[in-house]
């Protein structure tokens, strides 16, 4: 059924998971690419815009896609498949760009690296406050609709308060000594990611 629903709805995930992939690629290409301009105040103009774009729309995206798919009633299953592409997408890429130093195997333990669960996390979170939006908006548009209900509340605060107490505990060195021990135990001292 859960297949079904996302295979149904998959024209109406396509067109914003491609914006903000778009800007992504776009920004991605920017930043990098700025390196290629010799004039270095033109440069780090380029990285400041771009780097900030690439920045936001990782970070901020899966809150315009799942209240845009919220709106076009994409039921759940899809829309927070939707919210997750472009993340993974960087993820993953990420994870690709680690192959070039670490065997396959081990760049795949990329993923569980605390900057990507800070992401997942964040992810959450926005979904939580899109639901929030997308009904509001509903509401304005005269749908009869609640606009605040516990379970979107509950899952915000709750990703909320795992980022802050995570990160919080040892100002995030803890998480990623955590990581680095669950590596070197996977993996034994190796040359370490």
């Amino acid at each position: 059924m859960m297949l079904h629903s996302i295979w149904r709805d998959r024209r109406k995930i396509v067109k914003p998971v491609l914006v903000i992939f778009t800007v992504m690629a776009v920004s991605f290409a920017g930043y990098f690419g700025s390196r290629q301009v010799a004039h270095d105040g033109v440069h780090q103009v380029m990285a400041l815009i771009f780097g900030t774009t690439y920045f936001l729309s990782i970070a901020f995206g899966p809150l315009y896609v799942f209240t845009a798919t919220t709106l076009q009633g994409v039921a759940l299953p899809g829309r927070v498949l939707a919210a997750y592409i472009n993340p993974v997408i960087w993820m993953t890429k990420e994870v690709l760009r680690l192959t070039e130093s670490h065997p396959f195997v081990e760049a795949l333990y990329w993923y569980c690296n605390p900057l990507n669960i800070w992401l997942i996390s964040l992810t959450i979170l926005e979904m939580g406050i899109a639901t929030l939006i997308a009904r509001r908006m509903l509401r304005r548009r005269g749908v009869d609709i609640r606009v605040v209900t516990p379970a979107p509340v509950i899952i915000s605060i709750a990703s909320l308060v795992f980022v802050i107490s995570v990160y919080a505990w040892g100002r995030g060195e803890n998480v990623y000594v955590l990581f680095l021990s669950g590596y070197r135990y996977l993996f034994g001292a190796g040359i370490g990611i």
